[in-house]
């Protein structure tokens, strides 16, 4: 359930596409809910309009015609009544004229009323012209019927009309003149009733038509505000199930580069990559970079603990053909004493002329990469090197192993014709390559180191560490390759406590054994890579090669407490010493070496007079001297 739970909520933040196409998806998820909102508002605006057009255009016009009989009928009335009360023939003629145009347009709207056309409003006694609209024709057959009705009442009072001029020309006068009269506007009253009843029902229409609007208005207002709620709903559980898609591996991203930074990160742990995007991508190449960070790491821990020079080139051989895929790799080793280079990798091929003229076996100056320290590549510059074999077509590359400040010797690898070799895969290679090259290579001074201390017999016969001369001989380039990297050289100088006690008590062959196994103690309380040297007597001074500035103290601290359960055993039993160590640092304290082993004994003494079994880190209050 949990599984297809997330791969619901995968599909709804669209985790298998780019994050271009995510935000598209969001906003097309918008605009579909903003053109729904908008589409029922303009659907309620047309009908509404569609509405208001039948109320203006059909019974609005109905309504006007209705209310101009009504007059025309109440004008015509008028002059009924003049054509009683006048007795000038001239004024009841022009009155029954009136009177009978009035009636004659009365039948004539009603007509256009039941037939549609177009109605011309004037007043016929001033002319004044009122209104000129369109009417459409009545189909309502109830409402028919009405209008009907009026023109036959029309009818007959028109012919009432007619009679009462004819009556009064004629100079009938009295009841009967009164009574047509009395006639003509009970006739009048019921055809304006009529007429009214009309106006009634067209009213009734307008109040059913102001009821549809008000009824559309509030549906349209109910489905406007469900469609922006529902629209803000899933934008906002899309907006935040997005973000969180994005947000989650960003922040995962972020907390590995802050431990990496700090060098508290986990190189085993990996980011989880759920989505198929740009984060995921990015995901998976720091998982990469991870794996790539930790391989380097664990490369150098597992060369430091190799046991010669000849182990490291033979596993950096197999690192570059089995690991990073080179076709072709070639190291040579710089002799600067004898200025010649020999072939180490691969090791059947030494004093062989593989891809380059054997003149640079011989006289090491003729390699270009070793001769000026930099990566020397034909893929940019072709025939770059008048010593390599091959056609100018061919892609080589040649990288320069810096050994205190110095080139110790080159790693060539050969690609193929051009055309044919992947550059850009090569160069993705060849940068790798320089990874595991700089991390081989104070490993690489320091095993030189230890080799050329050996070749010279640079070893104290007693305890088999270096001694004096070999720092007087090595130093420079140890102090160089420190520099040249910026990292810390960690000094302890450490002294036996009472040694001279022991040796006047027990003799001086107990003496040596405490010696001898103080030396091996400390030996094994250190990195292969660091130096110890016996530096005078009952003195031993240990260099921690490329340390973290601070962890010279800690490592002091572990020699002085080996140092401490440490049981020498004699003849009858055995017996246990203690050490004083005093720590400087290089170059942190001083840019001067040999003060800094002045510093380190300095605070060895402070470790003495504080009652020895110590551990001090030089201080520059201990210094009371002007100058070294």
């Amino acid at each position: 359930m949990r599984d297809i739970l997330k791969k619901i909520i995968n599909i709804l933040t669209f985790t298998g596409l780019p994050v271009r196409k995510k935000l598209l998806l969001f906003f097309l998820g918008s605009l579909f809910w903003l053109a729904v909102i908008s589409a029922i508002g303009l659907i309620t605006m047309f009908d509404m309009s569609a509405k208001s057009k039948l109320m203006v255009d059909i019974i609005g016009p109905r309504e006007k015609t209705a209310n101009i009989v009504v007059r025309k009928l109440r004008g015509a009335s008028i002059s009924a009544h003049k054509i009683v009360l006048y007795k000038d023939t001239e004024r009841i003629n022009n009155n029954y004229l009136n009177g009978k145009a009035r009636l004659e347009d009365c039948r004539s709207y009603l007509k256009i009323l039941l037939t549609g056309g177009r109605i011309r409003d004037y007043s016929r006694g001033t002319g004044q012209f009122y209104n000129e609209f369109i009417v459409v024709p009545l189909n309502e057959t109830e409402k028919r019927k009405f209008i009907e009705d009026v023109v036959v009442k029309v009818d007959q009072l028109e012919g009432i009309l007619t009679e009462m001029a004819e009556k009064k020309l004629s100079g009938t006068n009295g009841d009967a003149l009164l009574e047509r009269l009395s006639k003509y506007d009970v006739l009048t009253r019921d055809t304006v009733t009529v007429l009214n009843e009309y106006a009634i029902s067209t009213g009734k229409e307008w109040e059913a038509f102001a009821g549809i609007i008000k009824n559309r208005f509030n549906i349209a207002i109910i489905l406007i505000s469900l469609a922006f709620g529902i629209a803000a709903m899933l934008s906002g559980v899309f907006g935040v199930l997005i973000s969180r898609s994005l947000v989650k591996p960003i922040k995962a991203i972020i907390g590995q580069i802050k431990a990496l930074s700090s060098g508290e990160i986990d190189l085993t742990k990996k980011l989880d990559v759920a989505s198929k995007d740009e984060l995921g991508a990015l995901s998976g190449e720091f998982n990469n970079l991870m794996d790539t960070i930790g391989h380097v790491t664990s490369f150098k821990k597992i060369i430091e603990e190799d046991e010669s020079i000849e182990d490291i080139y033979m596993r950096l051989g197999r690192i570059f053909i089995d690991d990073l895929g080179f076709d072709n790799c070639v190291m040579y080793e710089v002799s600067s004493s004898k200025n010649n280079m020999k072939i180490v990798y691969p090791p059947e091929a030494e004093g062989a002329e593989l891809y380059c003229k054997r003149d640079i076996q011989l006289d090491c100056e003729l390699c270009r990469a070793k001769r000026t320290g930099h990566m020397v590549s034909s893929a940019d510059y072709p025939n770059i090197c008048k010593y390599y074999t091959e056609a100018a077509n061919d892609i080589h590359y040649c990288i320069p192993i810096m050994v205190g400040g110095n080139v110790g010797g080159v790693v060539q690898f050969v690609c193929g014709k051009r055309g044919v070799c992947d550059i850009a895969d090569m160069k993705k290679k060849i940068n790798r390559a320089r990874q595991y090259i700089t991390e081989a290579q104070p490993v690489l001074e320091a095993k030189r180191l230890m080799k050329t201390l050996k070749e010279s017999a640079f070893k104290d016969a007693l305890t088999g560490l270096y001694n004096r001369r070999f720092l007087e001989e090595s130093f420079e380039n140890l102090v160089a390759g420190v520099l040249r990297r910026g990292t810390t050289l960690g000094l302890l100088m450490c002294d036996l406590d009472f040694f001279k006690q022991t040796n006047d008590v027990y003799g001086h062959d107990v003496g040596d054994m405490v010696l001898k196994e103080t030396a091996g103690n400390i030996r094994k309380s250190v990195r292969t890579s660091d130096l110890v040297i016996r530096f005078g007597g009952e003195e031993f001074l240990v260099l921690l090669i490329d340390t973290k500035p601070g962890d010279s103290f800690d490592v002091a601290e572990k020699i002085r407490e080996t140092i401490e359960e440490s049981k020498v055993k004699i003849a009858g039993g055995f017996i246990q010493k203690t050490i004083s160590i005093g720590v400087s640092e290089f170059p942190t304290d001083t840019q001067n070496f040999w003060e800094a082993i002045k510093f380190a004994d300095v605070a060895l003494y402070k470790a003495k007079e504080r009652g020895r079994n110590k551990v001090l880190k030089f201080a520059m209050d201990m210094w009371t001297e002007e100058k070294y």
